[in-house]
């Protein structure tokens, strides 16, 4: 859904969207048949695209690292940074671990929460803003956009 969202706001742009889903790729590749836009879909992992380095403008992930264990969420961060063109941008949306919603959340909600997302807890202990430095991205912005949700932005200069 990110990736044809930022198409349509970028409608010159060379858009590439990867999963490691077949099925997700699937779902993917009929939507974009049927909004007949031309994204360059790739089944890949995301610590380890083969894509090529220094490739892209913006690397983006959407409701994705709370997915991930903290060795992987590392990983995929280097990966991106690898990607990027020097002044490109990495853009995130996720869960905000600061988030009131989620400091005042009942535990057993969270238990329940928690029996669905495995590493919720990796995600939310992880110091996302530390992880970006170490890899190497400067300029980094963490926005609180909604009761929920954080938005994270960054750069490889």
């Amino acid at each position: 859904m990110s990736s044809f969202a930022l198409q349509a706001l970028y409608p010159q742009a060379q858009v590439t969207g990867l999963d490691f889903s077949p099925y997700y790729l699937a779902v993917a590749k009929y939507n974009s048949q049927a909004r007949n836009t031309q994204i360059n879909w790739v089944h890949t992992l995301p610590e380890s695209t083969g894509l090529p380095a220094a490739s892209f403008d913006l690397v983006s992930a959407f409701l994705f690292f709370h997915e991930l264990p903290q060795s992987a969420t590392l990983k995929v961060l280097g990966e991106m940074y690898r990607l990027l063109r020097p002044g490109g941008c990495l853009a995130m949306m996720d869960i905000n671990p600061q988030a009131e919603f989620y400091q005042r959340i009942p535990a057993y909600v969270l238990t329940i929460l928690k029996s669905t997302e495995p590493y919720l807890d990796e995600y939310f202990t992880l110091d996302f803003q530390q992880a970006l430095k170490e890899t190497g991205f400067q300029q980094i912005e963490i926005t609180a956009h909604s009761k929920r949700y954080r938005a994270v932005l960054a750069r490889k200069l």
